[in-house]
């Protein structure tokens, strides 16, 4: 699965095309996360903030997983996990594990 990743800096924009590494949940917990927002405009940080609701939602009454695509120690990296919490501007994982909203590119939802 490649993904397309834009950066922007100063009126310009740069396309990149990176493989994020696959993770387990538990590996996830041993990452260091750096500080800003990944997202650019509010669109995205809003469609992002709606799809936590809805991987929260599916995650407590139906346990369905789905795939979190976040940005940590400026690499890319994908978890297929349950989300259990949203709250404080940080998604938890189970056994307390947890991801900084403003890390998190996308959520990829299973059929």
């Amino acid at each position: 699965m490649w993904i397309k990743v834009r950066k922007f800096k100063k009126n310009t924009c740069t396309a990149m095309t990176a493989l994020p590494k696959d993770i387990s949940r538990l590996q996830t917990a041993l990452l260091c996360f750096d500080k800003g927002e990944v997202l650019h405009t509010l669109d995205e940080m809003s469609q992002r903030a709606e799809a936590i609701h809805k991987a929260t939602y599916l995650g407590n009454l139906k346990h369905k997983k789905v795939s979190i695509l976040f940005s940590a120690q400026s690499e890319l990296f994908v978890v297929n996990t349950t989300i259990w919490l949203h709250y404080n501007g940080e998604i938890f994982l189970k056994d307390d594990v947890r991801v900084p909203v403003e890390r998190v590119l996308a959520i990829y939802f299973y059929q």
